[in-house]
């Protein structure tokens, strides 16, 4: 940690990056795996003609806009994607869920030995740093965080370095009772000292825990991500949905579409159990603004439903999404042609097959979207084995490495795939995944972004 300057608040100054604070040291001493270099450099014209190769009825002047799409409030962003298959073979990677704050530089292996801080230097100056410049605010520069300080404090010595000014980072937690970061008239504010508080133009945001508590709409200090983002769907699952059924409605002409598994949403504590029977006895329960892994509950049988329902009782009111399950393993005569399965990694020397899914983090740059990081997370439990008697099925279908303890959060990193090397063949991903990947996560940043302009222009144009 750099040097205090009050509580929770930190000078972080140029020259203070050091590499081995901000990646998974296996990360850090890894080598980047040829295809995944490959995929990261290649133009908007190769991975769109690429897709229309394998989706032909796509339109390739469709495809191009929202590749060069220039998102208002969503520029920054990650997706986590599973990879699928039905009864007949045809595999996809599904969206299941947008992400407006995502980690993965510590999980990415550097793309050039020579560029030393690697996807964080690639973030701050081809995004965050022409926002800034063209910003008319006065003040200092900001990183504001509620966990993950790994990457933050990354974040914050890349700003400094790339600003070449000293940059404060203020941990803004939603439970602190006396926090080091105000608003006031839309203008943030961080504590230096006991009484001096420091006007900011420009912070950094990684803030996830429920920021709408934090941070206010139209904010005079420029934010990445603005709160708007969150609140337009990429910290709402259920304004997300919304969003990616608009975004396929506008464009079914055009032969793409943003695919998730089977949603219901709006649904009411009361009707869990319907829902339950009417999917034939499995599902997904989540809370629409959860994130990092809670509030999501996989269900196979009426037990674990009803530890869920004992879990939700506390909050009746609540509306929930529902989604299909994606299956295990093909059971022969009790699933029908829509259902989906986990194609899971690449057996193990004792035939081991897991759930994995696909983060994507990308960032708006001068050309449109770009890739920056990906890597995977692997269940603990395998697909292609009997569940232990009250094991709970989030073992084999749950991905998310965050851990919320009494102290605050952990990571199991052991199962953390990178994408070098050694590990990214033991997934059984090729290059065609990651153009698809990454054509579904712009396609949910587009939506998400679009359903922003569309909620708070108009609030902005009312007031």
């Amino acid at each position: 940690m750099k040097l205090s300057i009050s509580p929770n608040v930190h000078l972080v100054e140029p020259g203070d990056f050091e590499p081995a604070d901000h990646w998974y040291p296996r990360a850090l001493n890894s080598n980047i795996h040829p295809l995944v270099s490959t995929f990261l450099n290649l133009s908007h014209h190769q991975i769109a003609e690429r897709y229309l190769r394998l989706n032909p009825k796509a339109n390739l002047d469709a495809i191009l806009s929202i590749l060069k799409y220039q998102p208002k409030y969503f520029r920054w962003s990650g997706t986590d994607m599973m990879h699928v298959t039905n009864n007949e073979g045809n595999r996809k990677l599904t969206l299941i869920e947008t992400n407006s704050c995502p980690s993965g530089q510590k999980s990415m292996p550097l793309l050039d030995f020579n560029y030393e801080q690697g996807g964080y230097r690639r973030l701050i100056e081809e995004t965050f740093k022409d926002m800034v410049d063209q910003h008319d605010e006065s003040g200092a520069l900001a990183v504001i965080y509620d966990k993950n300080p790994m990457e933050n404090i990354g974040y914050a010595a890349t700003i400094a370095e790339v600003f070449d000014e000293n940059v404060y980072l203020a941990q803004f937690k939603n439970e602190d009772t006396d926090p080091p970061v105000q608003f006031r008239n839309g203008k943030m504010f961080v504590r230096e000292g006991e009484d001096h508080w420091v006007e900011i133009r420009a912070a950094f945001r990684y803030v996830t825990q429920e920021p709408w508590n934090r941070l206010p709409k139209n904010s005079r200090t420029l934010l990445l991500n603005p709160i708007e983002a969150c609140l337009a769907g990429g910290r709402n699952k259920e304004v997300a949905s919304r969003a990616y059924d608009e975004f396929n409605e506008q464009f079914k002409d055009k032969g793409i579409e943003i695919f998730t598994p089977k949603t219901f949403r709006n649904i009411p504590y009361h009707q869990l159990q319907s829902h339950f029977d009417k999917l034939g006895g499995s599902m997904v329960i989540k809370v629409p603004d959860s994130n990092a892994g809670q509030g999501v509950y996989t269900i196979i049988n009426q037990k674990e439903l009803d530890v869920a329902l004992s879990e939700l009782a506390s909050d009746p009111d609540e509306l929930y999404i529902v989604q299909q399950l994606i299956h295990s393993n093909y059971n022969e005569g009790s699933h029908t042609k829509d259902t989906w399965y986990h194609v899971g990694t690449i057996p193990d020397n004792k035939g081991r097959s897991y759930a994995f899914d696909l983060r994507m983090m990308m960032h708006a740059t001068s050309e449109g979207m770009r890739p920056l990081a990906v890597y995977s997370r692997k269940s603990r439990f395998p697909l292609n084995q009997p569940l232990p008697e009250n094991m709970s099925s989030w073992e084999v279908y749950g991905t998310n490495l965050s851990v919320k303890g009494d102290d605050g959060w952990s990571y199991a990193d052991e199962r953390l795939i990178l994408f070098d090397v050694r590990n990214f063949a033991l997934l059984g991903l090729g290059i065609d995944e990651l153009i698809r990947g990454f054509i579904q996560s712009v396609m949910a940043v587009y939506a998400i972004d679009q359903n922003a302009i569309k909620t708070f222009d108009k609030e902005m144009s009312f007031n």
